[in-house]
């Protein structure tokens, strides 16, 4: 009987006592300002990077193009795809422009990113290392899309064939 008073005891001071701990919360991490916000995207010269990757997609674009159509088309339709490929590319450059996206991102990394964070991304960013690799981002991204198309095309194969198959099925 004396353990099951203990144990009752000890059960209600440990219950009793978490409002205490509660009643002291961490701190939560400063906010990072808009000002600091801004200062990173000066420092990542995120327009210019953002340029770079546009540049790269409508690079590959095209060549996916060539290589999906190319010995299929005629002369006349290869200039029509071409045509087509342009206004397409003009079109994701000016929608996704950086007057278009700047605030999007200013928003984000506000509500994602602590001062003490941003900070260090303006600290490595601003290092000679910070700074070849972002230089570097946009040539990376698009060497691994030139890797992926492999695997692309062959996923957009298979599925395909699955469509191909289903409609057969239907059909009979």
């Amino acid at each position: 009987m004396r353990r099951l008073g203990l144990a009752l005891a000890l059960a209600l001071s440990t219950t009793f006592a978490m409002p205490a701990f509660a009643a002291d919360p961490v701190p939560a991490p400063q906010q990072a300002t808009a000002a600091d916000i801004d200062r990173l995207l000066e420092v990542m010269d995120m327009q210019a990077m953002m340029a770079g990757m546009m540049d790269q997609m409508s690079a590959v674009q095209g060549q996916m193009v060539d290589e999906a159509f190319g010995e299929d088309l005629s002369d006349a339709d290869r200039a029509r795809m071409k045509s087509v490929t342009a206004r397409t590319d003009a079109l994701v450059k000016k929608r996704m422009s950086w007057p278009a996206i700047e605030p999007i991102i200013r928003k984000v990394y506000l509500q994602l990113f602590s001062k003490p964070e941003v900070d260090a991304m303006i600290a490595f960013y601003g290092s000679a290392e910070g700074s070849s690799i972002l230089r570097k981002a946009p040539q990376a991204m698009s060497l691994t899309m030139q890797e992926m198309q492999p695997l692309m095309q062959g996923l957009m194969e298979d599925i395909k064939a699955d469509i191909d198959k289903e409609a057969k099925s239907r059909k009979d």
